[in-house]
């Protein structure tokens, strides 16, 4: 049976000694000088003398959370049904309390690009950022291995990929993102000089996969604008909401829009995301909207946003309300495994559905692709492209204005 328990090493000069804890299984044990030191006198069966002084009970609590390190070790071998030898146990002792961690380069760089990077990204891409950290601490915690910069090869490359697809189940886009996050900020460090120059991340391959997109219908659209009898949450959220369908903007800016961006028959606004300025014509719909919310700000001429996480439930909410409920089908996949995924339409719905659907619909209407583009501030083809869903009636129409001319004759 596994046991923790502390001892003293022998006094100094002052007679204070250094608590050693000592994990044992198995005839097996490694020891862990902690920094806490104590006078003998003090010590009484492996523990301070209980006492009421502030240092007593401070001393207590430093032993008592490494005993609870090592019991949530434990506990997580017996959850994932694996016996961790005493070996695991140590490296994942030391990892959590921090012993290596202080000491490791590549966490102070990473801190660091991310608070670089908070001048000219935005809020969103920081949290994809923390969010690749994240996964990588427990990467390391998974191997009871620090990662370095040294570290980080071709095999790296393999087991953290590994790591994201089995142990967390992630969909290959998941696993994507991850990777080119930890590229970017391996490229940063090759530009700060923090690692060879030379460096060739080429192997670190992204995974990417064409992603569905879910977008409103023209009929679904129209439905969600004119529901009655919502409350006034639901309704600045499906205004709001329908306002970036109108316009293809991104939640990111309908939330900051003021009066000033309003010009007329236009919008012009510097976008949050990518600093772009754009300048998009607006349609009746859209300024209708804008008239509802005329009065009741002074500097605002939509209605207040809340997080997106709540839009994003409110939205799914108010699309079942509007019966947007039919089946989708997606097929993913995690690895090389095929996850087959349905859900009533209302279920997948986003605050990102509104800048989609604009696209879709836009195409949909007869309007240029790139007119579309520059409305939406997309430079590249190959990045508008995933946005585009040709729908039965945009291949419809495009047929009907090739061939069905009425003085279309055979050559």
């Amino acid at each position: 049976m596994a046991t923790t328990n502390f001892y003293l090493k022998a006094a100094d000069k002052k007679g204070f000694s250094r608590v050693f804890l000592v994990y044992q299984d198995s005839g097996k044990k490694f020891k862990f000088p902690t920094k806490v030191k104590v006078k003998k006198s003090n010590w009484k069966n492996g523990k301070l003398v209980k006492g009421k002084s502030s240092e007593v009970n401070e001393v207590n609590s430093i032993l008592d959370g490494f005993k609870a390190d090592i019991n949530e070790i434990l506990r997580e071998g017996m959850l994932s049904k694996k016996r961790y030898d005493v070996s695991v146990v140590e490296k994942k002792f030391r990892l959590k309390t921090g012993e290596q961690s202080a000491q490791n380069e590549f966490y102070k760089c990473y801190y660091q690009f991310m608070e670089n990077s908070k001048a000219t990204k935005s809020q969103g891409t920081i949290l994809n950022y923390n969010a690749t950290l994240t996964r990588l601490k427990g990467f390391s915690e998974y191997r009871a291995q620090e990662i370095t910069f040294q570290s980080i090869n071709q095999s790296f490359y393999e087991a953290f990929m590994n790591y994201l697809i089995k142990e967390h189940k992630s969909l290959n886009n998941t696993v994507g993102r991850h990777i080119k996050v930890l590229k970017v900020f391996l490229n940063y460090c090759k530009r700060m000089e923090i690692i060879p120059a030379e460096t060739n991340l080429s192997a670190f391959k992204v995974i990417k996969e064409e992603a569905d997109i879910i977008y409103l219908t023209e009929n679904e659209l129209f439905k969600l604008l004119n529901l009655e009898g919502l409350t006034k949450s639901l309704q600045q959220v499906r205004d709001n909401f329908c306002f970036g369908c109108f316009t293809g903007l991104r939640f990111s800016d309908i939330a900051k829009i003021n009066k000033s961006n309003i010009k007329e028959d236009f919008i012009e606004i510097r976008t949050e995301k990518t600093r772009d300025a754009l300048k998009i014509p607006l349609n009746q719909y859209a300024k209708n909207i804008l008239r509802k919310y005329e009065n009741e700000n002074y500097t605002r001429p939509l209605p207040p946003t809340i997080s997106n996480q709540k839009t994003n439930e409110y939205l799914k909410e108010l699309c079942e309300i509007a019966e947007i409920d039919d089946m989708i089908e997606m097929e993913k996949f995690s690895g090389s495994k095929k996850i087959l995924i349905k859900k009533p339409k209302y279920n997948l719905v986003t605050s990102h559905t509104a800048r989609r659907t604009f696209v879709t619909l836009s195409l949909e209407k007869g309007i240029r692709a790139e007119v579309v583009m520059n409305m939406t501030g997309h430079k590249e083809y190959q990045t508008f492209k995933k946005y585009i869903k040709i729908t039965d009636k945009v291949k419809l129409l495009e047929m009907n204005k090739v061939w069905n001319k009425p003085n279309l004759k055979a050559v």
